[in-house]
């Protein structure tokens, strides 16, 4: 299987902690029993706990590449890690979710047909990611191959506004079939509390379309992730798999304050 980490966006919510976008999001440490290391780290060690990963493939961008190199160096993981840049420099020409994927798909041999799991760098989890290959797994055995996979977090009503300005909203059916897909909606337009928690699984036949949907798509529709997960749900056989308990997007400087170690707490509370 290969692991792919979307690390090139520019963190422009949390420039108060990243020395004003000099550091990358997923390098922005966590504190986790006790111990602050980066986000980045937290998800390799999730990561290779994972059987059969061969290949862990990060995509960032011209800015930060250096950085991350060193730290996966620093890591040093037992499974090999390829390190890609977008080509973008700077916030102003960020080139968004869908190109990234797209720069790992190609950067994937023609001749592999196996599972792709793709994440974004800036989440913090706590279910094991084995559960959702377990999950996957069970779904091909029922369904076939030819499926793909979204994890989501079904949030309480309390929480539905944060959701609706924050998350792509998926709509199911009783089997956790996606039957239609709404990025950050609004409370006006919100159908459901499944949140998609920027946490996938592709068969590689359907991951290839990435190409096809890129040669038609205009605008925003570029940018974004949840643009061609929808593309995705009207194209293929799409689920979901709702996890439960904490789950993080580390995004915004409040998202990140219930992480962050005692030493970064005084730069957010002078900032938000």
């Amino acid at each position: 299987m290969k692991v792919v980490i979307l690390a090139g966006g520019y963190a422009n919510r949390l420039r108060s902690v990243t020395n004003n976008g000099e550091i990358p999001k997923t390098l922005l440490p966590i504190s986790i029993n006790n111990e602050s290391k980066p986000i980045l780290f937290y998800l390799l060690e999730k990561i290779e706990k994972l059987p059969n990963v061969d290949e862990i493939i990060v995509i960032v961008n011209d800015k930060y590449i250096d950085s991350i190199k060193d730290a996966v160096n620093v890591y040093s993981p037992n499974v090999d890690v390829s390190i890609y840049s977008d080509g973008s420099h700077s916030p102003e020409t960020a080139l968004g979710a869908n190109v990234a994927v797209q720069l790992a798909n190609e950067n994937i041999s023609k001749s592999y047909a196996g599972d792709i799991m793709i994440m974004a760098s800036d989440n913090y989890f706590e279910f094991p990611l084995s559960d959702v290959v377990n999950y996957y797994e069970n779904l091909k055995d029922k369904y076939g191959d030819n499926i793909n996979l979204v994890v989501s977090k079904k949030y309480l009503d309390s929480e539905r506004e944060f959701i609706a300005n924050n998350f792509g909203i998926l709509n199911i059916d009783s089997d956790n079939r996606i039957i239609s897909f709404d990025e950050k909606p609004g409370i006006e337009n919100l159908k459901s509390n499944n949140a998609s928690l920027a946490l996938y699984m592709f068969n590689r036949r359907d991951l290839d379309k990435i190409d096809e949907y890129m040669d038609s798509a205009t605008g925003k529709a570029r940018d974004s992730l949840g643009h061609f997960i929808n593309y995705m749900i009207n194209n293929t056989e799409t689920y979901t798999y709702p996890i439960t308990g904490i789950f993080y997007d580390i995004g915004t400087p409040d998202e990140y304050l219930r992480l962050a170690p005692k030493s970064e707490e005084n730069k957010l509370d002078n900032n938000i």
